[in-house]
């Protein structure tokens, strides 16, 4: 257990990161399981599981620009904003499959769901603690 008292814990700054990997890994489960017919895996399962590999490569190449330049801050927000784009296309894929009426368990799209609501809401908060850091 951490010496950190529980009114002093907060939310990890990298929990988006975290949260990204969760989703792509439930993403890959999904479209590789029974769930999404052979017949289908060109259509749904190849875009999907590249758009949720998309979405960690943004969160990654954003971490990799300090914000020590107006240009860097740029980058980073720009990146972020592509995740958080990534994440809204795996919310319409999903819509797809369910209006295909595949065999999906919409338990497990609820789930995915849940944590793209949470991945949105912890990137915006990300972009929007970008600041510049040091002086011009």
């Amino acid at each position: 257990m951490s010496g950190v008292p529980v009114r002093l814990r907060n939310i990890s700054q990298f929990e988006f990161y975290n949260t990204a990997i969760d989703i792509r890994v439930r993403i890959t489960r999904l479209v590789t399981s029974s769930a999404v017919p052979k017949s289908y895996r060109f259509t749904f399962a190849v875009p999907m599981a590249q758009t949720a590999r998309s979405m960690v490569y943004n969160i990654v190449t954003a971490d990799a620009f300090y914000p020590n330049s107006e240009d860097a801050v740029t980058l980073r927000k720009r990146h972020l904003t592509l995740a958080i784009a990534d994440c809204e296309q795996l919310y319409q894929d999903m819509q797809c499959l369910l209006a295909m009426g595949l065999p999906v368990p919409v338990s497990r799209l609820d789930e995915i769901s849940e944590a793209l609501d949470r991945e949105i809401e912890l990137l915006k908060g990300a972009r929007k603690g970008v600041k510049l850091i040091g002086k011009r």
